[in-house]
Formats: C-alpha cells, sequence, structure tokens
C-alpha cells in the first residue's frame, strides 16, 4: 500500500503544478490586455528569467531589474 500512496502522492503534485502554471499567467496578465511578448501556456521556455515580465516580478523588491548597476 505504501508505494501506492506514494505513486498518489507524486501524481497529485503534478497535477496541482501543472494547473498553477496556467493559473499564474492569468494572475500576471494585464486586465483586457495581452502579455507581450506572449507567455506560451504548454511550455516553460520563455518564462522566469527569459521574458521581460516575469523576470521582473523574480527581482528582489528592492532592485531595479532595469537598472543595468
Amino acid at each position: 500500500y505504501h508505494s501506492q500512496i506514494c505513486k498518489g502522492a507524486a501524481g497529485a503534485r503534478g497535477d496541482n503544478t501543472k494547473m498553477l502554471k496556467y493559473a499564474v499567467l492569468d494572475w500576471i496578465s494585464p486586465k483586457g490586455e495581452a502579455i507581450q511578448p506572449p507567455l506560451h501556456r504548454n511550455s516553460k521556455i520563455d518564462h522566469g528569467f527569459n521574458h521581460k515580465l516575469t523576470r521582473s516580478l523574480l527581482c528582489p523588491t528592492g532592485m531595479d531589474w532595469n537598472d543595468p548597476q
């Protein structure tokens, strides 16, 4: 039974993080506007520090990502 419980728990975590990826894109999108350049829901290649909007959200609050220093 232990292996079945572990397998179910791992599957649930995977499902939750997959759904979270979609929810976060909705949360950070400006109301009535599209994110430019667009972020793809089925790929993480352009997320994180690879995108202007998401990298600014990952930057510590006391720092300006656009400041080269």
